[in-house]
């Protein structure tokens, strides 16, 4: 009963139930802030995988921006990545690197592979696709397989953008949308330093009405450049009404008429819908036909001659661009659209000449002191502002509103 009744050692066993306790305590409260740990770690790594996919989709609607690929030549690479060397059309990796420095290559598991193959030890990756399906909603299984370039010509892409960090993939998609403007230029019948009419009959031979349903007249708006008196500036017949109905004496137009921007743009766009032309690359244009397209260019390609053919149609007039040289046209030659001539040289001779029954319908600009020679034997030019109003450059490439999304894993 004495030894039952002695308590020696009780405290000691009470120490260690409580020591028991607040150990099972403290265990579960670092496991609990290990897995706390864990996911904030996670969750860092996902917000930082979300940021560098954000940043390579932003990159590459840049690229768009600058090359929209309109045609199979053009086409972007089957993918764009961190660590890849940059193809053509691809965002630069120095440029991302600098805000989202590569973590170096880490072993993920095979579980979180992208769908579309993207390598998990690339920090970013992108695609871009043709819009299959002309809706706003990306359908992962049909997009894949699409060419890389706008193969419908419905002017929008997809972009697709992959992010990894710490084995953490985020992937965002966009619908991308190429911009166009209006491109201001003046709605006359002729614009130049000067024009003559070399043909003496009575006839009409400039006709600034055009054919119904034009709706109105366009001036003819000569500059006149000091030494030249109004005879010079503008010589033809009033009383063989050879301008019809006379609308000389405009103001002038300024000179040039298009900026270097504007010029950069339309010879971006002719370049993209090759309808551009130049001596440098042994193509310059050998008849009407191969002058045709809103807009076409030529460079380099000295004075061109043309004594047939036809350029364009009524339907589906042009707007041929003359980075220099001259244009003459003669014989049955029938162009329907605006010639455009830089002259960049400042020439004080004819730059556009016209003879024969050679037939614009549309109208005649040219800059600096260059003119204009009428001579044929029934109307040179009637004017038709049609292709004026459908003149638009492209400007950049923007997102679609409403189809930047985050996609999950198995797309």
């Amino acid at each position: 009963m004495r030894r039952a009744s002695d308590e020696q050692g009780f405290v000691l066993v009470s120490a260690i139930v409580l020591l028991t306790v607040i150990l099972g305590l403290g265990l579960g409260l670092l496991l609990f802030t290990d897995n706390q740990q864990k996911a904030s770690a996670q969750e860092q790594a996902s917000e930082s995988a979300f940021r560098v996919a954000e940043a390579a989709l932003n990159a590459q609607v840049g690229q768009l921006s600058r090359a929209w690929p309109s045609k199979v030549g053009e086409a972007y690479p089957e993918r764009c990545t961190a660590t890849e060397s940059s193809p053509n059309g691809c965002p630069t990796p120095g440029s991302l690197n600098v805000g989202y420095p590569s973590a170096g290559t880490t072993t993920c598991p095979a579980s979180q592979k992208d769908a579309w193959g993207s390598p998990d030890t690339n920090e970013w990756t992108t695609y871009v696709r043709n819009d299959a399906e002309g809706s706003q909603y990306f359908n992962s299984a049909t997009e894949q397989t699409q060419p890389r370039y706008d193969a419908y010509g419905n002017e929008k892409l997809w972009v697709r953008a992959v992010g990894v960090v710490q084995c953490r993939v985020v992937t965002l998609v966009t619908q991308v949308a190429r911009q166009q403007i209006a491109v201001n230029f003046p709605k006359d019948t002729a614009v130049g330093n000067w024009f003559k009419v070399t043909n003496s009959g009575k006839k009409v031979i400039v006709n600034t009405e055009g054919e119904p349903p034009v709706g109105e007249t366009g001036p003819i708006s000569m500059r006149c450049s000091p030494g030249l008196t109004k005879a010079e500036c503008e010589e033809w017949s009033e009383s063989k009404k050879q301008i019809s109905p006379n609308t000389t004496g405009a103001p002038p137009t300024p000179s040039p008429i298009l900026n270097e921007v504007q010029i950069a743009a339309l010879k971006a766009q002719a370049q993209s819908a090759g309808t551009f032309h130049s001596a440098a690359l042994g193509n310059c244009p050998g008849s009407l036909e191969e002058m045709s397209g809103l807009p076409a260019y030529v460079e380099g390609c000295g004075n061109l001659k043309m004594t047939g053919g036809e350029g364009n149609s009524a339907a589906n007039p042009g707007f041929l661009i003359l980075a220099d040289g001259t244009l003459e046209l003669k014989g049955n030659a029938e162009f329907h659209g605006v010639i455009y001539a830089r002259n960049p040289s400042n020439s004080s001779g004819a730059v556009v000449i016209l003879g024969g029954t050679a037939q614009i319908f549309g109208a005649i600009d040219v800059d600096g002191n260059g003119g204009l020679e009428f001579g044929s034997s029934k109307a040179n030019l009637i004017y038709e502002p049609k292709a004026i109003l459908n003149l638009k450059a492209y400007a950049g490439a923007t997102p679609t509103r409403n189809t930047f999304r985050v996609l999950p894993i198995s797309q």
